[in-house]
């Protein structure tokens, strides 16, 4: 490749960063290669990595408020678990299905953590009292520090503030899942070892596509995906039956 043409191709990589450069600080910036244009290069720097945050910061409060304010979890389960069911009914050939069957295992697992994440969150952000039952009861919360000026600060994004916590914290840990629902939703899960086996196999499906540390395909078949479907469905309605019991969100949370 010419000189000329890795120059151009170099101009229009960073024709954005001029054109920024260009419109907040004109001539001060002066010539490439000075000082004040490093300082224009750096603050021009500075402004995306800015943007970024901003961004993410958008996204991540689309999605805590997306579980905030989701009104059927289990109706989404229930959509979820259906397509299950439906696809294990396709034909394909014996290596097609072992690949089908792989998919179908990490769905079904994550459409379980998708619904207690997202029940546990609603459930809690929309009830003072639950909101102080997680804070006396979960020992990484109980003991955040807050500044009284963050005390004030969070007081106004409360929702989003314990969301965020709920979702950064348990929701791929089932042993952390299961006390925080039975201590704040006074919710039992009974035996899950079915689901901590589901999820151990969920990982090779997700990291291996179905294939173990040896190289050995794991052992997944149309029985296994149904008796995981239908002990998920048993624990997700014997959890709505409880949470059915727990008063309406408080209105001045709303």
């Amino acid at each position: 490749m010419g000189r000329a043409k890795e120059e151009l191709m170099r101009h229009q990589e960073l024709e954005p960063m001029y054109d920024w450069i260009e419109e907040n600080f004109g001539d001060d910036a002066g010539e490439e290669g000075s000082e004040e244009w490093e300082e224009a290069v750096q603050a021009y720097e500075d402004n995306c990595e800015y943007q970024q945050q901003l961004e993410e910061e958008s996204y991540w409060q689309e999605e805590l408020e997306w579980y905030i304010y989701s009104k059927s979890p289990v109706g989404i389960f229930n959509k979820q678990i259906q397509s299950v069911e439906e696809l294990l009914e396709v034909q394909v050939s014996n290596e097609t299905q072992f690949s089908l069957l792989v998919m179908l295992h990490g769905h079904t697992v994550a459409s379980v953590e998708s619904y207690l994440a997202s029940t546990f969150i609603h459930k809690v952000t929309n009830s003072e009292e639950l909101i102080r039952k997680l804070v006396e009861t979960d020992p990484e919360f109980s003991t955040t520090k807050f500044t009284l000026k963050e005390i004030f600060e969070k007081q106004e994004n409360l929702k989003l503030t314990v969301a965020k916590y709920l979702k950064d914290l348990i929701f791929h840990d089932l042993k952390k899942v299961k006390p925080m629902f039975k201590d704040v939703l006074e919710c039992e899960f009974g035996d899950i070892s079915w689901l901590f086996n589901a999820v151990k196999t969920r990982h090779h499906c997700v990291h291996r596509a179905g294939l173990d540390k040896d190289g050995n395909r794991v052992n997944i078949s149309v029985g296994s995906i149904k008796k995981l479907v239908e002990n998920s469905s048993s624990l997700v309605h014997e959890i709505e039956n409880n949470i059915s019991l727990i008063p309406k969100p408080d209105d001045f949370l709303l």
